[in-house]
C-alpha cells in the first residue's frame, strides 16, 4: 500500500523583525500566517536538492529557509568593576564629588582617545544615588565572538553603571535601547575608563523582546576571559582594574599616570578603587596584581 508522509513545521515569530516570506512550491503544500505566528507544510518528496542564484533559494522537498533580521534592540546587562566592588556591590564614592572642578562629569567622558566617542549623552544632575560611573556600551553584529571586529560595530551608547551591576540610560533607571538592525548574532563590548574592556563570549539571547547578558556569573562569560577577566569575590566575576590610559593592557604608562596623580583627589583615571583619590592601595591592590591581564576584545 502506498504511504504518504505529511510533514508539518511550526515557525513561531515572537520578535520585532523583518523576515523573508516563504512560498511553498511543491506537489502539495501551503503557507499561512497571522499576528500570532505562521504555519507552513509540504508533502514529503523522494528527491531533494537545493538551488540558489545568490538572491533566491529553492529547496526541493523541504521547507524553505527563513532569514531573520532583528530591528530594534532592548539591552539588559549586568557587569561589575573590580575596583569599587566591596564584596556584595560597588561603592558610589565618585558621584559625591563636586562638579565641574575635578568632580564627577555630567557629560559622558569617552570623547577622548582611545575611545573617541562623539555621543552627546549628558545629565543636569546625577539621576540616581546608586550610580557608580559612566560606561561605554558597544554592539557588534557578527557570526561569532572571535569575528566581532570594530568593523562590525552597529551601535554605541554611553550609559550609567549602578552599584548592583545593572547598566541604565541617562534617566538612571531604563534599560538601553538601540535603533539598529542585527543580521547575524549580537555581541556586546563594555568599556570603562580604567578597567580592561570585555566582549561577551556568547551571542546574546532574547527573552520577551529584551536581550539579556550577565557578565558576572562566570569567567567564561567574557571572550578569552581567563586572560582579561577575573573572579572578584566567590562566584562573582568582574572587569579588571588598573588600565589608567585605556590601552587594553597594564603597562608603564598606567604606572606613570598613577605616580602623577598620587595624593590627589577627584575623578582620576588612576583611582582604580574609585574612592575619589589616587593612593598606594590603587597601585598595590590593583595595578601590581593585575599586571599580566590584557583585554581580549578583537581588533
Amino acid at each position: 500500500m502506498k504511504t504518504t508522509t505529511l510533514i508539518i513545521i511550526l515557525l513561531p515569530l515572537f520578535i520585532s523583525a523583518q523576515t523573508t516570506t516563504p512560498d511553498v512550491i511543491t506537489s502539495s503544500g501551503a503557507y499561512f500566517s497571522n499576528t500570532n505566528g505562521s504555519l507552513s507544510w509540504t508533502l514529503g518528496e523522494l528527491a531533494t536538492e537545493t538551488f540558489s542564484n545568490g538572491g533566491n533559494t529553492l529547496t526541493q522537498g523541504f521547507q524553505q529557509p527563513v532569514s531573520v533580521s532583528i530591528t530594534g534592540v532592548n539591552l539588559d546587562l549586568l557587569v561589575y568593576l573590580e575596583g569599587p566592588f566591596n564584596g556584595t556591590e560597588m561603592n558610589t564614592d565618585l558621584t559625591g564629588l563636586p562638579d565641574p572642578v575635578d568632580g564627577f562629569p555630567l557629560s559622558q567622558p569617552y570623547n577622548t582617545s582611545p575611545w573617541n566617542y562623539a555621543g552627546t549623552e549628558s545629565v543636569s544632575s546625577i539621576p540616581n544615588s546608586n550610580v557608580v560611573d559612566w560606561v561605554l556600551i558597544e554592539l557588534r553584529d557578527a557570526a561569532s565572538a572571535s569575528a566581532a571586529l570594530p568593523a562590525d560595530i552597529i551601535g554605541t551608547q554611553a550609559a550609567f553603571l549602578l552599584k548592583d551591576g545593572s547598566v541604565v540610560g541617562t534617566d538612571g533607571s531604563s534599560i538601553l535601547y538601540y535603533n539598529v538592525t542585527v543580521n547575524h548574532d549580537l555581541f556586546v563590548v563594555i568599556w570603562h575608563r580604567n578597567h580592561l574592556g570585555v566582549l561577551s563570549a556568547n551571542a546574546l539571547s532574547q527573552t520577551g523582546g529584551v536581550f539579556n547578558y550577565d557578565f558576572s556569573s562566570a569567567v567564561t562569560q567574557v571572550y578569552n576571559g581567563g586572560a582579561g577577566y577575573k573572579e572578584i569575590a566567590t562566584g562573582k566575576y568582574g572587569m579588571v582594574a588598573g588600565d589608567a590610559n585605556g590601552s587594553g593592557e597594564l603597562n608603564t604608562s598606567d604606572h606613570n599616570l598613577w605616580k602623577t596623580n598620587a595624593g590627589k583627589k577627584g575623578y582620576l583615571s588612576s583611582d582604580y578603587d574609585m574612592d575619589a583619590q589616587a593612593n598606594n592601595p590603587d597601585k598595590n591592590d590593583y595595578y601590581i596584581p593585575n599586571i599580566n591581564y590584557e583585554s581580549q576584545i578583537p581588533d
